[in-house]
């Protein structure tokens, strides 16, 4: 959360449940460190919750992260575990889908890139390293 947002929701939050306490910025400063990393609707039921729970004449901190902590563990705990895993190809998949699929042009023009980095492009596809060293032949002498 941006600073300017957890002031904003502190003033409409914290201090209206605490009318006689008194902020000055330091206080708002350690707050905002201690809590800035949480959502706005997970810290306003921490607040709550210290409210009903405690009823203290000031709020304290500590009491306010350690709710925070455990509404956010319990969010986490509730989240969808199994989520389809992203589906991934790998390298001996990727050519051999270059070399049956994709036209000659791109072929050779994956082929010059591979050719930068890695001395054994020709394994990938050997075909268009060969038409590479081809059209890089006559060039060279």
């Amino acid at each position: 959360m941006k600073k300017s947002n957890f002031m904003a929701w502190f003033r409409e939050q914290v201090e209206p449940r605490w009318p006689r306490w008194r902020v000055n910025s330091p206080i708002l400063s350690d707050w905002f460190v201690a809590l800035g990393r949480y959502d706005g609707a997970l810290l306003t039921e921490a607040i709550r919750r210290h409210k009903i729970r405690d009823d203290p004449a000031h709020p304290k901190i500590s009491k306010v992260v350690a709710l925070a902590r455990e509404l956010h563990s319990t969010a986490l705990e509730r989240a969808p575990k199994d989520e389809p895993r992203r589906a991934f190809v790998t390298v001996a998949q990727f050519w051999e889908t270059v070399r049956t699929t994709f036209p000659r042009h791109q072929r050779m023009a994956l082929m010059r890139q591979q050719m930068k980095f890695d001395p054994r492009a020709r394994q990938r596809d050997p075909e268009a390293y060969d038409w590479v060293q081809q059209e890089q032949g006559p060039a060279r002498a």
